[in-house]
């Protein structure tokens, strides 16, 4: 129960925080995924609480494969408009160093999607 309204606060934030076209799923992840983009392009040293929470809510969104690749696709977007380069190994890592098990985040730029099971 308390994961559910975890995931409420969080998306209701997004939500907020978004602009029109981003009332989609797409849109929700990428505003989240916003909290984790600082780190995983090498701009911010450390991982952040706003960024894990962010990653557990876009598991979340995330329950078939075609929904996984299409939010993947969806952050790759992300990263590719802000710019600069992916460190690959903090996006690799980033899951796991916020406990969370999901394939769904893009390792770079040039990240196949369409492989997630």
């Amino acid at each position: 129960m308390a994961r559910l309204l975890l995931l409420v606060a969080i998306l209701a934030a997004a939500m907020l925080r978004a602009s029109s076209y981003t009332h989609t799923d797409c849109g929700i992840a990428q505003t989240a995924f916003g909290e984790c983009v600082p780190y995983v392009i090498g701009k911010d040293p450390s991982l952040s609480d706003k960024c894990c929470t962010a990653v557990r809510a876009i598991k979340e969104l995330v329950p078939t494969v075609e929904d996984r690749r299409a939010i993947c696709a969806c952050l790759v977007q992300e990263l590719k408009d802000a710019g600069g380069s992916v460190d690959s190994s903090k996006a690799k890592g980033l899951a796991g160093g916020c406990g969370v098990s999901t394939d769904v985040i893009p390792t770079s730029l040039s990240f196949d999607c369409s492989k997630i099971a």
